[in-house]
């Protein structure tokens, strides 16, 4: 007994229509982020000589925070701090932009899936109520063999989601090192006592 994918997901009842969405939408995020991530790639010590040299970029984030901060220290150490720390914020909210959304489609995709499993269970023994005596395994069997396919579709549409979310996540963790890393580098260099 064969099944095209197709047959898969309408066997699969009205709990399959929310994980297609939620497949949709992570293939969505991905693809964005990492077409963001390759327009925003860095080297630190790369964006640090740039910096040095005055030839900083703006698609660097590394360079774009740098140079707010040197722009800033004519107008003394607290105010550069501030400005600086200010676009640093700006440049983690966008590299972290459709995270939460990842991870939280990551959790709820196998909850939805264990739904549409209890719900194909529940379907399974009122079909065995109506029949009563007359029941038959395979009548058992359909129902719980339906509920199953939205747990597996669950899965698979929260797996992916939940490693790139990770994927992604450790991306932020190292550019927030990186720009701690810059402040103190420019800090020492230019307010040093």
């Amino acid at each position: 007994m064969e099944f095209s994918l197709k047959d898969l997901f309408f066997k699969g009842g009205d709990f399959m229509w929310p994980l297609l969405i939620l497949a949709f939408i992570t293939v969505l995020i991905v693809f964005e982020r990492l077409i963001y991530y390759a327009f925003h790639r860095y080297r630190f010590s790369k964006a640090i000589r740039a910096l040095h040299q005055g030839k900083a970029s703006r698609s660097n984030p590394i360079s774009r925070v740098g140079s707010v901060f040197i722009n800033a220290t004519s107008d003394g150490e607290e105010h550069t701090l501030n400005v600086s720390e200010r676009e640093a914020s700006r440049v983690i909210r966008q590299h972290e932009r459709g995270l939460r959304i990842l991870a939280l489609i990551a959790s709820i995709s196998p909850l939805i899936g264990l739904l549409g499993t209890v719900w194909g269970m529940v379907i399974a023994f009122s079909k065995i109520a109506k029949l009563g005596e007359s029941v038959t395994p395979a009548d058992f069997a359909d129902g719980i063999w339906t509920g199953l396919l939205t747990t597996v579709a669950g899965l698979l549409v929260a797996i992916p989601a939940m490693a790139m979310a990770r994927i992604f996540e450790a991306r932020v963790d190292k550019l927030v090192h990186d720009l701690n890393e810059l402040t103190s580098h420019l800090r020492e260099r230019f307010f040093a006592k």
